[in-house]
């Protein structure tokens, strides 16, 4: 089953533009999403779950969802919280993919640290936006090829 675990930050587009891309560019479709939030940004799941469920089911895929809450400023649970999930999923024989993109930076650079361990994730993407005040709250159809690179990191540093 491929599994993707994301951060929910203040932009839904940047949950929704990623996942979008690796299904496109990387021919990677998530059966099971984990949303990794906190209290302030919960609100934005509902719309990010609607096009989740749009963009999938267009790929032929049905999706679950897992929300798992965090508290920003509790850093240690949230690393704990990444770490047990990569375990969980991996000795399920699960392929993950783990999203770098939305999200505060401290929560991204946890993210990374265990997705690009040797027994992390199988995929660690980042959607660089050349232009982000352009692009940043459009939809990845609407962002023209020439004006984002879908990142492997895992490839990257491989």
């Amino acid at each position: 089953m491929n599994v993707w675990i994301t951060t929910v930050g203040s932009s839904p587009f940047a949950v929704i533009n990623t996942l979008w891309a690796a299904c496109e560019l990387d021919d990677f479709v998530p059966e099971k999403v984990y949303f990794l939030c906190n209290d302030k940004m919960a609100s934005q799941i509902n719309l990010i779950k609607e096009w989740i469920i749009r963009i999938t089911h267009e790929y032929g895929k049905n999706v679950s969802f897992v929300e798992k809450r965090s508290k920003e400023e509790d850093f240690i649970s949230y690393s704990k919280l990444v770490k047990s999930l990569i375990t969980d999923e991996r000795e399920q024989g699960n392929v993950i993919a783990i999203d770098i993109t939305p999200g505060r930076k401290i929560m991204s650079a946890f993210s990374m640290f265990y997705g690009l361990l040797p027994d992390g994730a199988d995929r660690v993407y980042y959607l660089h936006l050349f232009d982000v005040k352009k692009y940043g709250n459009k939809s990845f159809i609407d962002i023209p090829a020439d004006e984002h690179n879908l990142i492997n990191m895992k490839e990257m540093v491989a």
